[in-house]
């Protein structure tokens, strides 16, 4: 059985040799001015999701996934990424749960199946018992995801658990704790870290109205598309794949606060509309919420 330290050693090397570490010299002295001693821990815990979230955050570049996580944030626990499990790992997320572990910021990915709170557990205890503990201790939480943030696709209109994001949950408990709700589907590993990151050398981000930090979501995906002149011209695609805006076929860009259009995704290869793909409104708290409102639309013909 190897120790941390032989760990940490081992995933620096396969960090480098996949190309993930190096930072640019703005963001690595940023970096530098965070004092070990005040680097939160943090408990990220998993409700009704696909893991999306987590794989796209793993795919982090500035700075590398490694690092956010063993220097500029401690991680307590996370399901994919830690080496504890069982009845071990339980009791590691009841202690911090009951705050018996010290400080710490709840990291949420996935919705809570609030009528069906047996279809997410942690061992025998649900997610939402843990929550429910949590909100009394925690410093603040961070939603991770559409799922996290409003019910996303477990949340779906007519879904039979009753799925809802972590400040409806918290809400209807009365619960007054900070919440960052970080939208997306799956989230852009620069929304969270980044923020995380602010929380860090900061303090709590300026928020919209919908609760989410303002330096990624004050604009919406239409307004900053680089097809808007093809809008205001009435130039519009007809068919997947076509140029021109694609409103027609069902852009919810006008709908959605983010900043995809500059941002990209996949290490900056490419975003939705780029790959004449339109808004899906993964990032707007509407999504996935309505059965008359499908993904994929075609505007019908006057």
């Amino acid at each position: 059985m190897m120790d941390r330290r032989q760990f940490v050693k081992i995933a620096a090397s396969l960090s480098a040799a996949f190309g993930l570490s190096g930072l640019p010299e703005p963001v690595a002295a940023a970096l530098r001015r965070i004092d070990p001693r005040t680097v939160p821990t943090l408990l990220y815990l998993q409700g009704q999701s696909c893991s999306g979230c987590s794989i796209s955050l793993l795919q982090a570049q500035h700075p590398a996934p490694l690092a956010l996580i063993t220097k500029y944030s401690r991680l307590a626990f996370h399901a994919d990424l830690s080496a504890t499990s069982g009845g071990q790992a339980r009791e590691l997320i009841e202690r911090y749960c009951r705050g018996e572990a010290g400080d710490y910021l709840l990291a949420l990915e996935g919705a809570i199946p609030e009528k069906m709170p047996q279809a997410c557990k942690i061992g025998d205890v649900t997610l939402a018992s843990l929550l429910e503990s949590a909100a009394r201790t925690m410093t603040a939480a961070v939603a991770i995801g559409a799922c996290a943030c409003d019910g996303g696709i477990p949340g779906a209109e007519g879904n039979q658990t009753g799925a809802v994001g972590l400040p409806e949950f918290l809400a209807k408990r009365q619960v007054d704790k900070p919440v960052v709700r970080i939208r997306g589907c799956s989230v852009h590993p620069d929304w969270v870290w980044q923020t995380v990151v602010n929380l860090v050398e900061i303090g709590m981000p300026a928020l919209t109205e919908a609760g989410a930090p303002q330096r990624f979501f004050s604009r919406t995906v239409h307004e900053t598309c680089p097809r808007y002149h093809d809008f205001q011209q009435e130039i519009f695609a007809a068919r997947l794949g076509d140029s021109g805006c694609l409103f027609n076929l069902g852009c919810l860009g006008p709908l959605t606060m983010a900043d995809c259009s500059s941002r990209w995704w996949n290490g900056g290869t490419t975003w939705c509309v780029n790959a004449n793909a339109p808004c899906v409104g993964c990032a707007s708290p509407i999504f996935a919420k309505q059965k008359n409102l499908p993904f994929y639309r075609m505007k019908k013909k006057a």
